[in-house]
């Protein structure tokens, strides 16, 4: 069954999901974002439309063009990293945080912006990892952690660069805060590329909530980032309840047609109502 947003029967039908549901899971895509100016990868003028995958979405891809291409892989990084670092949370975030205090709620996120925090939620489980953690490999020690402000001193540093002659050196250079090679390994953001296998404890945390859910909101995502995607069928095959809210994408079940950051807050506002009913 698929009722429309302006349906007030889908919402009302999705709020009574979540006041009843005793063990939730929101697991979002990067339709979230969308609202915060942070562009998707897979849509149609998504950033994998003018950065091939196989060049921009894995180690190998990466170190070869930032090598061969200098020029090229600094505008890629201009690409992902200013709109995080300039980005603050959005309508979605802020209602998916709230349904977070109305119901017992996880938040299981495929973004690597650190917005869903930010907006104040907790338990919240980061399968592609986060451009704020600075790693070690292959020790996997975390180093330190960076703040919205350096990362967009980066990108300012790499627009100032962008009349100069690039050269791999002077990309490094301009990496430096947050990518290096030393004789103990590599630093470099704490996020999950193509090949890569799923951050922990993330990942286990995350299937341990899907397996025990009986009810999981999937927002803004386009189901397609294997094995994330798999929670969707995880929460089925378990008996939980799986309601889509996504313009595009949606599944068997209920399917709300619409952006997140339209939504959620109207989500809200029943669950308050009703909350307040019972309650008075």
């Amino acid at each position: 069954m698929t009722l429309s947003v302006n349906s007030p029967e889908s919402l009302q039908q999705l709020a009574h999901l979540v006041l009843q549901s005793e063990r939730g899971v929101i697991f979002t895509g990067a339709g979230v974002g969308t609202a915060s100016g942070i562009s998707t990868f897979r849509d149609m003028d998504g950033l994998w439309a003018r950065y091939p995958p196989e060049d921009f979405a894995n180690w190998t891809g990466l170190l070869r063009t930032a090598t061969l291409e200098p020029a090229r892989f600094a505008e890629f990084l201009i690409s992902v990293l200013e709109p995080i670092a300039t980005a603050h949370p959005n309508q979605a975030h802020r209602a998916i945080t709230e349904l977070q205090s109305a119901a017992r709620m996880t938040v299981i996120t495929q973004n690597i912006d650190g917005l869903q925090q930010e907006a104040g939620a907790v338990e919240v489980r980061e399968l592609h990892g986060t451009l704020f953690e600075i790693v070690q490999t292959p020790s996997g020690e975390i180093l330190r952690t960076i703040t919205r402000s350096e990362l967009a001193q980066i990108v300012d540093y790499l627009r100032e660069s962008q009349n100069h002659l690039w050269s791999f050196p002077s990309v490094m250079r301009a990496l430096k805060p947050i990518f290096q090679f030393s004789s103990e390994g590599v630093s470099h953001p704490n996020v999950i590329l193509f090949g890569d296998q799923l951050r922990e404890p993330d990942w286990s945390l995350a299937i341990e909530s899907t397996e025990s859910c009986d009810l999981m909101i999937a927002v803004g995502t386009s189901q397609t980032v294997r094995p994330a995607s798999d929670l969707i069928s995880i929460a089925r095959e378990n008996g939980a309840e799986v309601v889509y809210i996504d313009p595009e994408c949606g599944g068997r079940g209920l399917w709300i047609r619409d952006h997140a950051e339209h939504v959620l807050p109207e989500l809200v506002k029943l669950v308050r109502s009703h909350r307040n009913s019972e309650e008075g």
